[in-house]
């Protein structure tokens, strides 16, 4: 790793503007100046950038219109090679945004069947206020507009994706439930380690272990499903499940009986790990702690050594990062595997560097399942249902 040069700190800023887009020396020299500033405390002149600028023009690397200036495609590339040894001392949000702006044309494709017919919320980045370098400020976005009503966002081709991201729109969330429906489209299982297992190596491999358990269970029930990473460190489950069964069709609130739905499963589960522990020796996980894992959302610290089954976008406009999106906090991609490759997957996989070096794989949004297998496996029948949610 070296130090970022001034000259590093404008190419990064003028690659993450809209292609065609000039920027005024005072945007530049207010930007570059901040964070040279922020880095190791030195006051950057406005001479001092004006003959950086002047040299990067000089190179091929900048050009300028009027008195403005954009970065050209000899630029970029320098900027492309130079960013491995210097990124640990640039401005956070402006790489999340330039890796965005390198990944999103790539994954477009892939990822517009999971947001197109529903509300879609998406997550700006700017720079972090206290530390540009090392933070940066999310903003959530849930509406296109507010007036004369709030509109939801939503998003039907590559065109429109890609203008979100040139308007540095990182994350993108969809919504469970299309436009106009009273069911959600999934039953989302969000499995992330508690905060204290999370901290241990092995918190990971549990919550790999939970997730193959619960994979095991989809498979057994005939169930389509999706496994993804989370962008993060955890994995979630998208099963789909037919809403017109009749044990879904007739409840009055379908989120509810999804809700429910994922407790049984977390209870079936957890049965399951505690009945057959060779997932133990097979994670070489040593000792456990019992029980594994917990569905109980709320109450962190009760369950901080335990894999939480979190089923709380089971809900009226709730929302869940879509495939293939980037995860803002992160910059990984909350990627698709297939459950053969759940075992040996690394985080690194994740990163947007290796996920384009090689073509995206596609997995599809999965297609509605019969859930009655599912619902006779779990013992779920009628009048349970009836006696839990009525």
């Amino acid at each position: 790793m070296r130090k970022p040069s001034v000259a590093d700190r404008v190419l990064l800023l003028l690659s993450i503007k809209e292609e065609g887009k000039y920027i005024g020396i005072e945007h530049i020299h207010e930007k570059v100046a901040r964070d040279v500033k922020a880095f190791d405390g030195s006051d950057l002149t406005r001479d001092q950038l004006e003959s950086e600028v002047h040299t990067l023009i000089v190179n091929g690397l900048v050009e300028e219109s009027a008195g403005k200036y954009a970065i050209t495609d000899k630029g970029e590339m320098e900027l492309r090679n130079r960013l491995n040894e210097i990124s640990d001392g640039l401005n956070l949000s402006y790489l999340t945004v330039w890796k965005a702006r390198n990944y999103y044309p790539k994954a477009a494709r892939v990822l517009l069947p999971f947001l197109i017919g529903r509300p879609v919320s998406v997550i700006k980045v700017f720079s972090g206020k206290e530390d540009p370098i090392h933070q940066l400020e999310p903003l959530f976005v849930r509406y296109k507009r507010y007036r004369p009503k709030p509109q939801f966002i939503s998003i039907s081709n590559e065109q429109e994706l890609l203008a979100y991201v040139d308007d540095h729109c990182v994350d993108f969330i969809p919504y469970v439930s299309r436009f106009n429906s009273n069911y959600p489209d999934y039953l989302i299982l969000d499995l992330d380690a508690g905060e204290r297992l999370k901290q241990e190596e092995k918190g990971f491999l549990m919550v790999k272990a939970v997730a193959e358990a619960i994979v095991d269970l989809m498979e057994e029930a005939r169930i389509n499903y999706l496994l993804k990473f989370s962008g993060s460190r955890g994995f979630q489950i998208w099963a789909a499940l037919d809403n017109s069964n009749k044990l879904i069709s007739e409840k009055s609130d379908a989120y509810a009986f999804y809700r429910q739905l994922a407790i049984d499963i977390r209870n079936y589960v957890e049965k399951r790990l505690e009945e057959d522990k060779k997932w133990i020796s097979d994670y070489d996980l040593g000792e456990i702690k019992w029980p594994v894992t917990s569905s109980t959302v709320a109450k962190k610290e009760e369950r901080s050594e335990q894999v939480l089954i979190d089923w709380s976008s089971m809900k009226p406009n709730g929302d869940v990062r879509a495939p293939y999106s980037m995860h803002y906090k992160t910059a990984m991609i909350s990627l698709p595997i297939p459950p053969s490759e759940l075992r040996g997957f690394k985080r690194e996989a994740a990163l947007v560097e290796n996920v384009l070096a090689a073509p995206i794989k596609e997995f599809p949004p999965p297609v509605p399942s019969d859930p009655s297998e599912l619902f006779r496996i779990l013992s779920i029948t009628r009048t349970c249902l009836n006696r839990l949610i009525s």
